[in-house]
């Protein structure tokens, strides 16, 4: 019989203690620095990297040694500042609600669970509500999960956020996400005024090393009690790369009792679709030029010959810098060549579909 253990090792959510929070202690001592300097800090990497268990087992470690509190807050769904302000008000403790009454037209609060539905009055706005909730937090980090989605009403966020920052010294917040939307112009020299002249920490989580990956699932397999071969590691690395995402779900999948080509192809096969999914969700709006340039980095290419599709310098070079440096899945190498630092994003950049003419 398999062991609890191993598939705890594997389990599917976000880490929530440093116990159990793997290959990220310079990350993680480097963030509870932070905190205990009173810093706000933003963590940023690709998807499945580990961005939101590295934020809470931070934010859990220094919560317990000072005596704080840890709100979450999930913004993927949210594209305005008034959503993400919603989300964020629906997450906080009951006694805030008798501060901000003003702003609410109504709230509902979940039987037996941590959280509420709130909608805000149609006659305030979101920064003013913002503001007034995140000034009467006390002792509290929060943790604004996936923040880069926030794409409209950003600068009232950011206002609102300056604001607590400057006036509320026991709140501190933990972004995390890629280098875009809200992050970027929380690190955009440009903005000079409040929070905006003191950006956040920065602790950019890159892919696991080759050797760190091997050993996590070495280490949860004798959790559990599955018996594996260095070739059968190898090639789980080689095929899904080193986001710890994957391969926990693989080394799951295996402590589950499937082989290991069934829980190869079929973590590869959600992985690449999901990979998919993201790059033409990317892509949307784009010209066809950028799809034929995001295709060709599936196989590798220079600058020079990405260029031979005809698209424009300045539109080449936004589109390179997204790729490398708010969605980290592109790197350029020693001799000039552009390609997808991870196989899944190669695999599924290759099954992109050009449009005719």
């Amino acid at each position: 019989m398999r062991s609890r253990r191993g598939i705890s090792f594997f389990d599917q959510r976000p880490r929530k203690n440093k116990e159990g929070l793997f290959g990220r202690s310079e990350e993680l001592e480097m963030l509870i620095n932070a905190l205990h300097a009173r810093s706000w800090v933003a963590i940023l990497g690709p998807r499945m990297v580990g961005k939101t268990s590295l934020a809470w087992a931070g934010a859990n470690t220094f919560a317990r040694e000072m005596k704080y509190k840890v709100i979450f807050v999930d913004l993927r769904n949210a594209e305005t500042s008034r959503q993400a302000t919603e989300k964020i008000l629906s997450r906080l403790p009951k006694s805030i609600f008798d501060t901000i009454s003003k702003y609410i037209a109504e709230v509902s609060f979940s039987t037996g669970s941590v959280g509420a539905s709130v909608k805000l009055r149609e006659n305030v706005t979101a920064r003013n509500a913002l503001e007034d909730a995140l000034f009467a937090l006390k002792d509290t980090i929060l943790i604004l999960d996936e923040v880069q989605n926030v794409k409209q009403g950003v600068k009232n966020f950011l206002q609102a956020l300056a604001a607590a920052f400057n006036e509320n010294d026991s709140l501190l917040v933990i972004f995390t996400g890629s280098y875009a939307g809200v992050v970027k112009k929380l690190f955009e020299a440009t903005y000079r005024e409040g929070l905006y002249g003191r950006p956040p920490v920065e602790i950019l989580l890159p892919p696991w090393p080759e050797w760190v990956a091997a050993e996590f699932l070495r280490r949860g397999f004798e959790h559990c009690g599955v018996s594996v071969t260095q070739r059968e590691i190898q090639e789980a690395i080689w095929r899904l790369g080193t986001l710890p995402g994957w391969l926990n779900l693989y080394g799951l999948r295996r402590c589950l009792g499937a082989t290991h080509a069934e829980a190869l192809q079929r973590v590869f096969k959600k992985a690449v679709n999901e990979a998919l999914k993201e790059l033409e969700h990317f892509l949307e709006g784009r010209s066809p030029k950028a799809r034929e340039v995001v295709k060709r980095l599936a196989y590798g290419a220079t600058w020079s010959e990405l260029e031979k599709t005809g698209i424009s310098k300045d539109t080449l070079s936004r589109l390179l810098e997204v790729l490398t440096k708010e969605l980290f899945i592109v790197v350029k190498d020693e001799i000039g060549v552009y390609r997808f630092s991870d196989p899944i994003y190669r695999y599924a950049a290759e099954k992109l579909q050009l449009n005719e003419g």
